[in-house]
């Protein structure tokens, strides 16, 4: 009876211990998409469970411009998916804009982090500037140099910029 406990042992830590190939090979890497949609637009409404401005996405009127930063992830690792993501909105006949400060309030502009260990709030962007070309009819170049506005008053405000091809 020993001998078939200990033989137990003994395949059971051979299999614990085995590397498994597929584990290198499950992992995917850090993506951005950026994309723009026409009649789509953001509408605002007014949560008042938590006191604070939430923005939807439904059809519209608009050129809607999202820009999403998904980080590298392994599916064997739990919880480690994390993405950032940033919408806004224009008039749909525009050629080109810039938005600075409070006229970003005009273009909807939110930032919101997605992931296991955030809290998936969603930010209002009031700070900064949002440039944009339109380089064909399925291409924008899009300089975005923002700030988020906190939601609490020990939450610090976070920068984000980037330079992006949106793709329809």
């Amino acid at each position: 009876m020993k001998k078939y406990i200990y033989l137990l042992f003994i395949l059971t830590n051979c299999f614990l211990s085995c590397n498994n190939d597929d584990d290198e090979n499950d992992c995917h890497p850090e993506t951005i998409l950026s994309n723009w949609n026409t009649q789509k637009e953001i509408i605002i409404e007014f949560d008042t469970e938590f006191n604070r401005n939430n923005y939807s996405i439904v059809d519209g009127n608009k050129l809607l411009f999202e820009y999403n930063h998904i980080g590298a992830q392994c599916d064997h690792i739990i919880d480690d998916e994390w993405q950032e993501k940033l919408v806004f909105q224009i008039e749909n006949t525009s050629e080109a804009f810039e938005y600075t400060d409070n006229d970003l309030l005009l273009t909807n502009c939110y930032y919101q982090q997605l992931g296991a260990w955030v809290n998936h709030n969603q930010y209002q962007v009031k700070n900064g500037t949002i440039k944009g070309e339109k380089l064909s009819e399925t291409e924008w170049k899009i300089i975005v140099n923002i700030e988020t506005t906190p939601l609490f008053e020990n939450e610090q405000s976070k920068e984000i910029q980037f330079t992006q091809i949106f793709i329809q």
